[in-house]
């Protein structure tokens, strides 16, 4: 319905992930300029922001309410992980994708569900327990994926 639609819009544009993009890009097509210890700042506040995200999503992890959602977690961890690549890669492939173009392709599909995926859910009032499951699920296994696809794609000659 109508209000439902004008409070998602309403949620989306004032979401402060969105914004901060927003703003970034904004600033970067406007070519600005900042002065050093501003960019040092924004630079040590990007290192720290993912294992500080990281930390917060652990401290809220709730294993029992996790492993009720297994099947779940173990679908969308597939799906993010290996059918994703699996799929679009041979694609990219058939379009002249190789080398490091291929490699930027694989992590763009097989990387983690990145952290910023839980605090969103969870500003949208959802429990988050499936999101951080997912996190944590894709964060430990595409070392794994990723170093699989990696060599499948050196041994075929690919990158």
């Amino acid at each position: 319905d109508k209000k439902s639609l004008m409070k998602s819009l309403k949620g989306i544009i004032t979401n402060p992930i969105i914004i901060s993009i927003a703003l970034g890009m904004l600033s970067s097509a406007c070519r600005i300029s900042y002065p050093v210890i501003i960019s040092k700042t924004i630079s040590n506040i990007a290192v720290l922001a993912t294992p500080l995200a990281l930390i917060g999503l652990g401290a809220g992890f709730e294993g029992r309410k996790a492993l009720k959602l297994l099947a779940p977690t173990g679908v969308a961890t597939v799906l993010k992980l290996v059918v994703w690549p699996a799929l679009f890669l041979p694609l990219a492939v058939h379009f002249g994708f190789t080398g490091e173009k291929l490699v930027a392709i694989l992590i763009m599909l097989g990387s983690p569900t990145t952290v910023s995926c839980y605090i969103m859910a969870k500003n949208m009032n959802h429990e988050g327990t499936l999101t951080s499951s997912v996190v944590v699920a894709t964060t430990f296994l595409s070392s794994v994926t990723l170093t699989v696809f990696l060599f499948i794609l050196r041994s075929l000659q690919l990158i």
